[in-house]
């Protein structure tokens, strides 16, 4: 071995009484041979404390190159580990568990001894129903049930299953549960063996708050003999069990398998266990009792019994046993107990500083109240009896008996108060833990900075470097407060080599330190281990490291979901790509190199041709493979220092660093063809293209967002002139943005002004050529251009959603209307905008304001195109009914303008559809338009809906509908759209009429098809 003896010791748990009792005998015992263990908690955080009964799940081979044997405590790990540990030659010591598939030497607390002598006790004291109170899933609980029943058996005594009361813990609050069911049992025991002084501590509290007075009406003997049961009330009588001394016997056993020794695999039971007795048993009440009755005289050898019994006190708490170990220790016992008694012997003439000589003895020797305590007792208990005067004097001088009695309360006071302060230092030193860990935004909890300011000497933390299962831990942290550790970070290691060797050497065995590894993981995520170079804390059951683990887990998490939120504020979550607002980020630093140094850049805006297609199709799943697909194919193309991004949909953005345009349009053209590359998805063959634009830094920009509204303006460019191909963004485009963006902000003051007004449109009886029905149309009363149609508006009100607010607008202006004109004016027609018939309040807010003007929903009609209505049309058709159901008449505008279906003229609750003005146009020409406007209106009156001809503007188109037999219609040979005062003076006359102002068979041509006037 080229390194110190090194022990591995795989535990459940760390400290307290039993467990840290066991490390400390351990490392007591290792340390001798100049050895030193490396411990490794092996339950999470959250899991109970070796309670079950059953091993952990834990499979990592920690430090199994770093060490030369092992010792597993209780249910640290199952027996498939432990059998990979001995065929990786380490040789294995087991404490306080017996594995039946696993043979090896078992150190053992002296269950049997202890328990049977305790059973013996309650026996002595006049009890034959004997109870017993544990928790039996646990090895050590097992074995000291079975000695309990052969000492009962062993004097005749049967053991009575009614009086065995499970405790499902070792802790206080198992003995709760088992003194609640002997409350309720109907058969008593007198006296009870607990399994553990803290099943008592509980048990006995629950019990004396339900009336039941101990030890008269139940006498108890618990085990372990923690310093809580000194203090308890009434006082815990208990085995007193050295747990150091079962762990040093595992520190004998193991080194010397570790020499080559034979040692038999069997149980090895540490050395026989006195009793601690005091109030819960009776004993303290019956030597009370004989001390009232009197005894005039004690032979001499009982002093000498007595004397033997205070020796026991200290020797029982502080010595191992071994004279090789306790060494001048054994020496200091022996003479503190001669000096006890020369006091206690010498009458009055002792001295102030005498009496405080011992004490400052006593002090040295201990620290635990507990210890203290029993000493105090045992030395008043001797006063008593050796008849040392216990009575003032005449002058008022306290007894020497009284005075040694006082310094050694201040002594145990002294100690009650140093258990106070390290409280307090262990308070203080979790919270600047708990700050370190928690303050996750200033700080990472991976550099370890938060053990400064705790008891640590050393640590490292080790973070799986893909996952559990690679057995591969890399360093990401450590802390070394003595600055003696190399440079650890980045270093990649397997599992058996951590912790690093340079770690476990910073822990001196002498100064009880020990090197410790816990799990950094919860059941929902591993992410790896941290090891510290530490103490064992023996005062308290709080799990210090394994609850800075879980701080730590808790902080790792977080940074992980800050992370994940940062990265989804940056990022497409579909993709990976970076996103419109990270990609601004880098467009706006091209644009500052731009300026600076006249770097040039190109933004390329891509948009898939037919993706609805994909989606409607094959589904959202496929397409969004599709699109993934799309953005590898993209990335392919581009170098590390361009930027690839999706905005959402099927739009993708590229940024091009260092590029002027004709290596934009080289890119383009690579990144069309990876595009087109053929992918088979689950048997469907598909390819993709793109239509894009593209926008340089030819353009003098001065911000980012004009480069993207001019690359999605070029881009909308190709897709309209041809899908697929590619177009740049140039000067005269740059001319129509900003006249569009001049045109977004006089729309706005529009708005904010009322310059927009409605204009109505006489929807015409083809036979009688009077109207008593009208279309709404908007118009834009301009202070400088004058009266606008709406295709000088109405596209770019739908862009910026502002459509919504005009619609609003105009639905109120048609009902004021109405209430105006009266019943003359039997409905008006309103168009609805694809936004404002996708908005889930539309139906309430029109029925809301018919309601405002007292009008009937039958006076309305909402006109709807066909397109709007295929995007999703299980949807609209929800939707129309609802509209249908409150009374609204409802019209499909446009008709035959791409999307029309029987279907939907079957399936809609609709009450007329309105053919599209370019089918008018056309039906005196020699095509077939007049055949498919006759088939049109033969079908809507076999399905009882009108049909409304739109755009008549020659009398040989108003001669060939009334052939057809199509019975209304409007245009402008009837009427243009006239203001609302106009209305009036149309109705009740005949529109068909010769009008001078318009000649005959010349068509008006005054806007562009598909948009309403």
């Amino acid at each position: 071995m080229t390194h110190p003896t090194t022990v591995l010791v795989l535990t459940p748990s760390m400290g307290g009484h039993y467990f840290g009792e066991l490390l400390v005998g351990l490392r007591r015992e290792v340390a001798g041979v100049g050895g030193r263990l490396v411990v490794v908690a092996t339950l999470l955080a959250a899991a109970p404390r070796d309670e079950p009964g059953e091993p952990g799940g834990f499979a990592t081979p920690v430090a199994w190159s770093q060490v030369d044997g092992v010792v597993s405590i209780t249910t640290a790990v199952g027996v498939t580990y432990l059998q990979r540990l001995r065929d990786a030659g380490k040789p294995v010591v087991l404490v306080s568990t017996k594995m039946a598939d696993f043979h090896a030497p078992v150190a053992l607390p002296d269950n049997h001894g202890g328990t049977f002598a305790a059973v013996e006790h309650l026996i002595g004291h006049g009890h034959t129903r004997i109870g017993f109170v544990g928790n039996l899933a646990q090895q050590d609980v097992c074995d000291r049930f079975t000695a309990y029943q052969q000492a009962l058996e062993a004097h005749g005594l049967a053991a009575d299953p009614a009086l065995l009361f499970a405790a499902p813990e070792n802790a206080e609050t198992g003995g709760v549960v088992a003194a609640r069911s002997l409350l309720e049992s109907s058969s008593r025991p007198t006296a009870l063996m607990v399994a553990t002084d803290r099943n008592a501590i509980g048990l006995m509290g629950t019990l004396i708050d339900a009336g039941v007075a101990i030890p008269r009406d139940l006498a108890i003997v618990a085990f372990d003999n923690i310093e809580a049961g000194a203090f308890s009330t009434p006082t815990l009588s208990s085995v007193n069990q050295r747990f150091d001394e079962v762990g040093a016997l595992a520190g004998r056993l193991i080194l010397a398998k570790m020499r080559g020794d034979v040692v038999p695999s069997t149980n090895f039971t540490s050395q026989s266990v006195p009793l601690a007795m005091r109030e819960s048993c009776g004993c303290a009440t019956d030597a009370h009792d004989s001390e009232v009755e009197g005894d005039d005289s004690l032979p001499d050898a009982s002093l000498e019994l007595l004397r033997d019994q205070l020796q026991d006190v200290l020797s029982g708490a502080l010595l191992t046993g071994d004279r090789l170990v306790d060494g001048p220790l054994h020496d200091a016992v022996v003479a503190t107990v001669r000096d006890t008694l020369r006091l206690l012997q010498s009458g009055d003439d002792v001295t102030t500083a005498q009496i405080q000589t011992l004490a400052t003895s006593l002090q040295a020797l201990t620290s635990r109240p507990e210890t203290l305590h029993q000493f105090g007792d045992a030395m008043e208990d001797y006063a008593q009896r050796v008849r040392t005067s216990t009575v003032p004097t005449t002058d008022g001088t306290l007894p020497t008996s009284a005075r040694v009695a006082a310094a050694l309360w201040k002594v145990q006071a002294s100690a009650f108060l140093r258990q106070a302060e390290t409280t307090q230092t262990a308070i203080v030193e979790q919270y600047v833990v708990d700050a370190g860990l928690l303050d996750t935004g200033h700080s990472d909890p991976r550099d370890l900075s938060w053990l400064t300011g705790t008891h640590v000497k050393a640590g490292v933390l080790g973070l799986w470097e893909d996952g559990p299962s690679c057995g591969r831990l890399q360093i990401v942290g450590t802390y070394d407060s003595a600055k003696t550790l190399p440079d650890l970070v980045g270093a990649v290691m397997p599992t058996e080599h951590f912790p690093p060797e340079s770690l476990i050497a910073q822990a001196v065995a002498a100064d009880r330190e020990v090197c410790v590894v816990v799990p950094v993981s919860t059941p929902e995520h591993d992410w790896g281990m941290l090891a510290i170079v530490g103490e064992i804390d023996t005062s308290t059951e709080r799990e210090t490291y394994q609850h800075w683990a879980s701080l730590l887990c808790a902080s790792l998490e977080s940074q992980r979901l800050q992370e994940t939120v940062r990265k989804s504020a940056l990022y497409d979550a579909l993709t990976g790509l970076p996103n419109r607002q990270l990609f601004l980020i880098h467009l706006e630093h091209a644009l500052a190199q731009w300026k600076r140094s006249r770097t040039p850049f190109a933004v390329l805006f891509l948009d898939l041709d037919g993706f609805k297609l994909i989606n409607d199709s094959l589904g959202h799943q496929m397409g969004d493979r599709v699109l993934t697909a799309a953005g590898l194919g993209i990335m392919k193309e581009l170098r590390s220092v361009d930027t690839g991004a999706r905005f959402g949909g099927d739009e993708f953005v590229i940024l091009l660093a260092d590029t002027d345009p004709d290596g934009a349009a080289a890119v383009a053209r690579r990144v069309q063809a990876a595009l087109g590359e053929v992918h088979d998805f689950d048997g469907h063959q598909i390819a993709t293209q793109a239509s894009m634009g593209i926008a340089t830094s030819a353009i003098d920009y001065t911000s980012a967002e004009d480069v993207l509204r001019d690359a999605d303006t070029a881009m909308y460019r190709a897709k309209s002139a041809e899908p697929g191909s590619v177009t740049f963004f140039d000067a005269a485009m740059h001319a129509s943005a900003l006249r569009q963006q001049s045109l977004h902000a006089e729309i706005h003051r529009a708005l904010q002004e009322n310059q927009f007004e409605v204009h109505y449109q006489p929807i015409v009886n083809l036979t009688s050529g009077r109207a008593d029905r009208f279309e709404a149309l908007a118009r834009w009363r301009h202070p400088e251009r004058g009266l606008l149609l709406p295709a000088e508006f109405l596209p770019v009100m739908e862009e910026t959603g502002l459509i919504v607010q005009l619609g609003h607008w105009i639905l109120t202006e048609v009902c004021r209307q109405l209430v105006t004109w009266g019943p003359a004016v039997v409905n008006v027609s309103i168009n609805v905008s694809d936004s404002e018939f996708w908005r889930q309040d539309l139906l309430t807010h029109v029925l809301e304001t018919l309601r405002e003007h007292d009008l009937a929903a039958d006076r309305l009609t909402l006109e709807i195109t066909e397109g709007v209505l295929m995007r999703r049309p299980e949807v609209a058709l929800r939707m129309m009914r609802k509209m249908h159901d409150a009374g609204l008449r409802l019209h499909i505008d446009d008709f035959g303008t791409g999307y029309s279906s029987l279907e939907t003229l079957h399936r809609f609750p609709v009450d007329a559809f309105k053919i599209d003005r370019s089918f008018i146009r056309s039906m005196t020409s020699a095509d077939n338009s007049a055949e498919l406007i006759r088939a049109l209106v033969t079908i809507g009156k076999a399905l009882g809906l009108a049909v409304v001809a739109e755009g008549v503007e020659t009398r040989e188109e108003l001669t060939s509908l009334q052939e057809i037999g199509c019975a209304t219609g409007q245009g402008y040979l009837f009427m243009p759209a006239v203001t609302g005062d106009r209305v009036a003076d149309l109705l009740g006359h005949s529109l068909c009429a010769e009008r001078p102002d318009v000649a005959p068979a010349q068509p008006i041509r005054l806007v562009p098809p598909n948009v309403d006037v």
